[in-house]
């Protein structure tokens, strides 16, 4: 596999300051190719921000799924004793579809101190967007709850059942809740100007001291290309085959971006993906500017990993930035992708 142009795109990108550290990984029946900065390697840490919505949260929660625990019509009323009226039948489906109403409200730091209970109590204080299944607003909330239902339904904090469940099974290596303020080989991809107490990106899970159903974990490319290659076998070490299948289909139709469980799922409206994957791939973006995503059919991934929205706002001297910027990146390097692939014969 020969990726010229996308080799070429990199460091046009790293010349001009848009990230400092970037690792790609491009996977085509069999054949792989893993480009990266100087100072990354394939086990250099990334922040993996909202990717670990299905790398950790909703993998858990279809293990669960998977093993008789749950199902994805449960609801919260069965989890949260004292949910409001409004939404106690809100179900496991919306918050994994982003089609329950509950929408991203931050967190202050006197609640979370508190714990799990009074932050769930907090974000379900708020009324909702919508009525549940008639809209779709992306929310991170919705995944803070789903972190706490998978403590409520394995017993243990969401990091040792990441570690138990997903980390143990898969082999990986690295990648875990929480880094050092100064761990070596870890990108620096807090947008912020000072690290402070946690390298987490994400405000809300800073305030949750790292651990949150959210995302802002840290992963390594070699991990999340363990967690790759066990989705496309669809291995029974996250959860049976059939789950797999009923996982990575739309949930939502008409009424917003398509969605399976916890997978985004592209539509004709999506492009960040470029011209490279077909219609019904599926996969996740992190804001700190990484995403993967897969085909089958195709039998074809690739996976994405910089700290481009960091150098994005320090451009603006930390006064905020266009995420719109990286989303144009995504979808450059996809399409550079995509003619190299074309130029080599593998598409």
């Amino acid at each position: 596999m020969f990726l010229e142009n996308t080799d070429k795109l990199l460091h046009k990108k790293l010349d001009s300051r848009e990230f400092d550290s970037y690792g790609v990984l491009v996977f085509k029946d069999g054949n792989s190719e893993f480009l990266h900065s100087p100072n990354v390697n394939a086990d250099t840490y990334f922040d993996i921000a909202s990717m670990g919505k299905v790398l950790i949260t909703a993998t858990l929660i279809l293990k669960a799924v998977g093993d008789k625990r749950l199902t994805v019509d449960d609801t919260l009323d069965r989890f949260f004793p004292d949910v409001p009226p409004e939404k106690k039948n809100i179900s496991i489906l919306r918050l994994l579809t982003h089609t329950s109403g509950i929408i991203r409200h931050e967190i202050p730091a006197a609640v979370a101190e508190n714990g799990s209970a009074a932050i769930a109590r907090y974000i379900l204080s708020f009324p909702l967007a919508f009525e549940p299944g008639t809209a779709q607003i992306y929310s991170c909330n919705a995944y803070i709850l789903l972190g706490f239902i998978v403590e409520k339904i394995y017993g243990m904090p969401l990091d040792e059942t990441f570690y138990t469940y997903i980390k143990a099974p898969l082999g990986l290596t690295r990648s875990r809740f929480n880094i050092a303020v100064d761990e070596e080989n870890a990108a620096v991809s807090y947008k912020r100007r000072d690290v402070g107490e946690y390298r987490a990106d994400d405000e809300n899970v800073y305030v949750m001291k790292g651990i949150a159903g959210n995302g802002a974990q840290f992963w390594t490319m070699a991990d999340i290309r363990r967690f790759t290659d066990a989705v496309m076998s669809k291995s029974d070490k996250l959860y049976p085959e059939w789950v797999y299948t009923a996982a990575e289909k739309d949930y939502v139709g008409s009424i917003g971006e398509a969605w399976g469980f916890g997978w985004l799922i592209t539509d004709k409206n999506y492009t960040q993906t470029g011209m490279l994957f077909p219609l019904g791939s599926f996969g996740h973006c992190g804001h700190t500017g990484c995403s993967f995503f897969m085909n089958r059919e195709k039998n074809m991934y690739v996976i994405i990993l910089t700290n481009a929205t960091r150098f994005l706002n320090m451009k603006n001297n930390f006064n905020g930035y266009d995420y719109g910027v990286i989303m144009k990146m995504r979808e450059d390097i996809h399409n550079e992708i995509y003619k190299d692939l074309q130029n080599g014969g593998l598409l």
